[in-house]
């Protein structure tokens, strides 16, 4: 009996984080994780998005707030983290479906600043291609990101519409009705 007990809980321990996601090393308990489930259109009570910058491929510098008018979706994710990589394929998908209809796709990894050789590695070997952007804690501290993967639906407008953690076998069609009730707004 306790053998079986002792079984139980040691799949419990395997399962759930696949579908809650990992934790992250950034974490900040300030309360700016406010996405707030809706989608509806001009909604004043959608917090803005923290804004934050990146220097792309060119040397140019990008802020977030640069991206008003596009859908913005943020991943924040790790390359050590497995619920992670099991979204990365969805992430992808969304990102070629909806790439030139106005949604822009900002992974923020999370892994140590040190390890960006490899994590430039793991991107050409995993296939991604929407933007990815490292952090080393404060982009994550500011949006209250306490475990990942954690997903930031951002309107046109520049507010946080929603916000997902973890992994969920059916992301891909959940996160095509959201980007796409996004992208239908003014």
């Amino acid at each position: 009996m306790k053998k079986k007990i002792l079984i139980v809980i040691l799949i419990a321990l395997l399962v759930v984080p696949v579908f809650v996601g990992c934790g992250s090393p950034s974490s900040n308990s300030n309360g700016n994780n406010n996405g707030n489930g809706g989608t509806n259109g001009g909604n004043p009570e959608r917090q803005v998005a923290p804004d934050f910058s990146w220097q792309t491929q060119d040397g140019k510098v990008m802020h977030l707030s640069d991206l008003k008018g596009k859908v913005v979706l943020l991943d924040f994710w790790a390359t050590w983290c497995g619920p992670c990589r099991m979204t990365i394929p969805h992430v992808e998908s969304i990102h070629e479906k909806f790439k030139d209809k106005g949604l822009v796709v900002i992974g923020v990894n999370l892994d140590n600043p040190s390890k960006r050789e490899a994590v430039s590695k793991f991107i050409k070997e995993h296939g991604i291609t929407y933007t990815v952007v490292g952090d080393n804690g404060t982009v994550a501290q500011e949006y209250g990101v306490s475990g990942i993967p954690r997903f930031f639906f951002i309107d046109k407008h520049g507010r946080i519409a929603k916000t997902v953690v973890g992994y969920d076998p059916n992301m891909e069609e959940t996160f095509t009705k959201e980007v796409t009730e996004l992208l239908a707004e003014n």
